[in-house]
């Protein structure tokens, strides 16, 4: 029997991960296409540290990274919304990968805005996302969500390449 979704929209749903799931995660955040905005593919052991990460943060509501599936079962991807450190905030941050089997197709937006609209329905009042310069998919998916482009900074932790931060603010 399928988990209950967290969020679900006319062709996603997003449910957050059980025990189980750590295998999910190694295949999509090891791909190194899926993954070329980020530093590099992460390892076995990195990604079952992102899915024990995401269990955690399922104990303050509105938090937490979720398998986004298609409506028929078929994982594609991973988002939600972390507490992360970026620069000198610690911040709400929105983020989503979508298995590059299924880009271009709208669903990394369709994921991002059940998160946003779950976080906002949990109370948060400050929503970032952050992402590099050159992945104009995402900084089209923050600005189609109605974030507003804050800062330009070199990321330490991503080849010192230029990162976009874009927020909402509930005031």
């Amino acid at each position: 029997m399928a988990a209950t979704p967290v969020v679900q929209t006319k062709r996603l749903r997003l449910r957050r991960y059980s025990e189980s799931d750590a295998h999910l995660l190694v295949n999509l955040l090891g791909d190194a296409v899926t993954m070329q905005h980020w530093p590099e593919p992460l390892t076995t052991e990195q990604a079952r540290a992102w899915h024990q990460r995401a269990l955690d943060a399922y104990a303050i509501p509105g938090l937490g990274r979720m398998a986004v599936e298609l409506v028929d079962g078929t994982y594609i991807g991973d988002a939600g919304i972390v507490r992360a450190q970026i620069l000198d905030r610690t911040e709400n941050d929105l983020g989503y990968i979508i298995d590059k089997a299924f880009w271009r197709s709208g669903y990394g937006f369709e994921a991002a805005l059940a998160c946003f609209g779950y976080g906002r329905g949990e109370g948060q009042q400050r929503i970032v996302a952050n992402m590099a310069a050159d992945n104009f998919g995402s900084v089209r998916v923050a600005q189609r969500l109605g974030f507003t482009l804050e800062q330009r900074f070199r990321n330490p932790r991503n080849r010192d390449k230029e990162t976009l931060l874009y927020a909402w603010n509930a005031s």
